[in-house]
């Protein structure tokens, strides 16, 4: 260990030390990494059809070739076509140079011309001129024959050139390929081994989801990716704009691209139909193609047909195509989202990659209960509202309480016995709390009145007279007293009684309730708590309610880890630890005293 340095902080340094090895060594060996991430990948998809063919009685080795020449055999079948189509293009260019005049001199009026913005630009630089040397009139101009500039389309070949893959990596890729297919099994045995022989299992299951997804992946994209270059050659086609079928192809193979891909290949045809029509509609028609089609497919279509089975949040994408993209350039881009879910998916079984899975998964990290009270700490009372209103839906609103609020309350127990909560986060919890049992009981009010409306009708058969009445009083402390004010909400919800909840809970509730409502006493009181109250506090708070109202049934909502260890000698009190229980509880002991048949319940 370092002098002076915490083992925390001994992992995060060594950690960030070997991030930044990987990536240097990401970048120093892109000429190799390149290559074999494509041959990984491409094995990965290849392999169930490679399994395919070995069942059906090929040998490997043939299975292999006649896969690789499938492949070869499309990508310069492909290549030859698209060369035709922009070899005719090219000859047909000269036909539309009047065109092309109109419109240059039209955009160079429109933007470029004498008006405004040019003489401003030119009063500009004639004042830094001036500024910079005064004499500059009185000079002699120097002329200089400026050498021919190169052509944008030679500028554009030597580009694209540049930044296209070369023959080198496509063929290593290639070559790469052939020989991890043909020794998969042996490869995958020595990756297993390499994970550790504890981990056979994890491993397998690692590398059998992660060949899955990825060929589930790449089938889907790929025919999401056909569709859309159908549509687009066929509207292209419509519109009348030359080599439609060439761009259809172009737009379904730059959707693998994510985020610019669309984008790029729009530019070629909206050119092409800005060329071949005098006017602007089939300019217009042909950007709106791509305007319109891409957000269909990429924000309706593709959630719709993906679902969860990418693994990957949409913000994952984005870090993954920047992160890649930086390193290795466009074929980076074309590789983040196979990378990146093929290590999600290695998260989802080995621990040591988990954190891959948790920053880039879409799948929830945290639990119900956790997320409740991550938002209640945030003040986030709104978010955490709507969370229930989709949790209604799932479940009753007693369900929601036993799994998702009254835990929530109880992790907020932990930390404030650890002192993680306290002072200021503690008023503020409160407040929260407070704004979060308002916007619920809003909410089932709205539910309620939506039933009524709907039925017409009486109230449900499970739902008691409003001769009962209730009384709800918490333990101890905030949590205690939220958890207090749901169960009242619950128990006005379901039965359809009065129920009182004092604001202070303790003695000072059950006084102010006492005297408040000196001519009639509840039917039933409940003493609700998730823990914050200690047993002699509980053996006190029973002992008043006893004395206080002394015709009352109690229920004791004891809804802590470990239950309250607080005998009462005189008894007569039901114990439960589920809000579903203490609710039908209270249903069944009402209707035991209108038809006057005792119910039988556990007591304490």
């Amino acid at each position: 260990m370092w002098p002076g340095g915490s083992p925390t902080a001994v992992n995060t340094a060594a950690g960030l030390i070997i991030v930044a090895l990987i990536i240097a060594a990401l970048c120093v060996g892109r000429d190799l990494l390149i290559p074999l991430a494509l041959a990984g990948i491409l094995s990965f998809i290849l392999a169930p059809l490679l399994r395919r063919l070995t069942d059906w009685g090929l040998p490997r080795g043939l299975a292999v070739a006649l896969l690789i020449t499938a492949i070869v055999t499309a990508l310069t079948g492909g290549i030859t076509l698209a060369g035709r189509e922009v070899a005719q293009l090219v000859e047909e260019v000269p036909r539309y140079e009047s065109t092309l005049r109109d419109k240059a001199r039209f955009v160079h009026s429109w933007f470029g011309g004498p008006g405004i913005w040019q003489r401003a630009a030119e009063t500009l630089r004639n004042v830094e001129q001036e500024v910079r040397d005064p004499e500059t009139e009185a000079k002699p101009l120097k002329i200089e024959v400026a050498q021919n500039s190169a052509r944008p389309i030679a500028l554009l070949l030597d580009f694209t050139r540049s930044t296209l893959p070369s023959l080198e990596t496509a063929g290593l890729a290639v070559l790469f390929t052939i020989f991890i297919l043909l020794q998969y099994g042996d490869l995958r045995d020595r990756t297993v081994r390499l994970m550790g022989v504890r981990e056979i299992g994890r491993s397998t299951q690692a590398l059998s989801e992660a060949g899955s997804d990825l060929a589930q992946f790449f089938f889907l994209q790929a025919s999401l990716n056909a569709a859309f270059g159908i549509v687009v050659g066929v509207a292209l086609w419509a519109i009348g704009i030359p080599s439609p079928g060439l761009w259809g192809a172009i737009a379904a193979l730059m959707r693998f691209l994510p985020y610019i891909g669309s984008l790029l290949a729009a530019a070629f045809p909206v050119a092409l139909a800005a060329m071949v029509d005098p006017g602007w509609w089939k300019l217009a028609e042909t950007a709106a193609v791509f305007i319109i089609g891409e957000p269909i497919v990429g924000q309706i279509i593709e959630p719709l047909l993906f679902g969860s089975h990418t693994r990957l949040s949409p913000i994952a994408v984005l870090i993954a195509a920047a992160f890649w993209t930086l390193l290795w350039g466009p074929v980076g881009l074309i590789l983040a989202v196979p990378l990146t879910l093929a290590g999600v998916v290695m998260g989802l079984h080995l621990p040591r990659l988990e954190f891959l899975r948790i920053l880039l998964g879409n799948e929830p990290v945290l639990a119900p209960r956790e997320r409740l009270y991550r938002q209640l700490l945030a003040g986030d009372a709104s978010d955490a509202a709507r969370d229930f209103d989709a949790m209604l839906e799932q479940g009753g609103f007693a369900k929601y309480l036993d799994e998702v609020a009254i835990p929530a309350l109880r992790v907020g127990l932990e930390d404030r016995r650890r002192g993680v909560l306290a002072g200021d986060a503690l008023i503020k919890l409160r407040q929260t709390l407070d704004d979060y049992v308002s916007q619920l009981r809003e909410l089932l009010d709205f539910r309620l009145e939506r039933q009524h409306m709907q039925a017409r009708t009486a109230p449900a058969p499970d739902r008691q007279p409003a001769n009962a009445n209730a009384l709800v009083i918490s333990g101890r402390g905030i949590l205690d007293q939220a958890a207090a004010e749901l169960l009242a909400e619950a128990v006005r919800v379901r039965l359809g009684i009065p129920v009182q909840g004092p604001s202070l809970g303790g003695l000072t509730g059950i006084g102010a309730v006492a005297q408040a409502a000196q001519s009639r006493h509840p039917d039933f009181v409940a003493l609700i708590s998730v823990g914050e109250i200690i047993p002699t506090q509980l053996d006190l708070l029973q002992s008043r309610v006893r004395r206080v109202f002394a015709a009352s049934t109690i229920v004791l909502g004891d809804f802590g880890e470990q239950p309250i260890a607080a005998p009462l000698r005189d008894g007569g009190i039901v114990r439960t630890d589920s809000a579903a229980v203490l609710v039908d509880m209270i249903g069944r002991l009402a209707a035991e005293r209108a038809s006057k048949t005792p119910a039988r319940f556990e007591v304490v």
